[in-house]
């Protein structure tokens, strides 16, 4: 069970943010060779005085992105995304990946539509989602409630069933959503209200040269399911060293300095399976 170091309010998001999350999932979306982003910016409630504001950007899981390793990569984890999963049956899963740095915040909220078969559904048949840390502490997701939403852009009632905010530790988490039944929920991550980059798997990402060279996690976990010589180029095109680290069973001597241009290889039948910054 997850232990919630600071659970949301009655009505968090319930405000600016979180109808601007909800207007999203009806806009259309532009999916780019590594980026996926939003068509159009979306005028802000006026709360006080006027502003402008962007969206909570959606991301459709697909079957494709049958693990969290297989899965889109949140580039800043604490950036709002509301990402659709959509099963036919059970033991589906999907999943996705989401970078954080220690002491940010992890924002977690699972909804479902407040129509059938969803809201008719047992709770004992809606999808599970895990959470694995960095660390690799597993947490499965409970329901918490069952609180009304009214989203009025696109006139949708929803149901939240939970909600829950923690401090982060550096690194990638990894979510996985697996059904029970055909159903469809909605999971969001982060709380900032600002335009986030979403890296493809297995797709090498481009990014602008940095002085010094220094490898992020985000950009280090698009190389898991590359061909390991694929891998080693793509870490070359980021200016970036790499160590091999394991292959096929047999472990190999490092040394303990940390560099962050670096990144550790586990390599498996010519795929890497595994990778460390470092």
């Amino acid at each position: 069970m997850l232990i919630h170091k600071k659970k949301a309010r009655p009505g968090f998001n319930l405000g600016q943010g979180l109808i601007l999350r909800f207007i999203c999932l009806n806009l259309p979306m532009l999916r780019t060779h590594r980026l996926l982003i939003i068509t159009a910016l979306i005028p802000a409630i006026v709360i006080g005085q006027s502003s402008l504001a962007a969206a909570h950007q959606p991301v459709s899981l697909t079957a494709n992105h049958s693990s969290p390793d297989k899965g889109p990569i949140m580039v800043d984890g604490t950036v709002s995304f509301a990402l659709r999963a959509n099963f036919t049956k059970p033991n589906q899963q999907q999943g996705f990946r989401a970078a954080l740095k220690a002491g940010e915040l992890l924002n977690f909220e699972y909804l479902i539509i407040d129509k059938a078969p969803e809201n008719k559904m047992a709770l004992s048949k809606l999808p599970v989602v895990s959470i694995t840390a960095p660390d690799g502490a597993k947490s499965t997701v409970k329901f918490t409630e069952r609180t009304n939403f009214y989203e009025p852009y696109g006139r949708t009632n929803y149901l939240y069933l939970a909600r829950f905010s923690a401090t982060a530790i550096e690194g990638i988490y990894s979510f996985a959503i697996r059904s029970k039944a055909k159903s469809a929920i909605t999971v969001s991550t982060g709380s900032k209200e600002i335009f986030g980059e979403v890296y493809q798997p297995a797709i090498c990402p481009t990014v602008a040269p940095s002085n010094p060279v220094a490898i992020t996690n985000a950009q280090a976990a698009t190389l898991i399911g590359m061909k390991k010589e694929v891998a080693i180029s793509c870490i070359q095109s980021l200016s970036g060293n790499h160590r091999i680290a394991q292959e096929d069973g047999q472990s190999f001597a490092l040394t303990k300095d940390y560099r962050i241009d670096r990144v550790d290889l586990t390599i498996s039948k010519g795929f890497v399976t595994k990778v460390s910054v470092g």
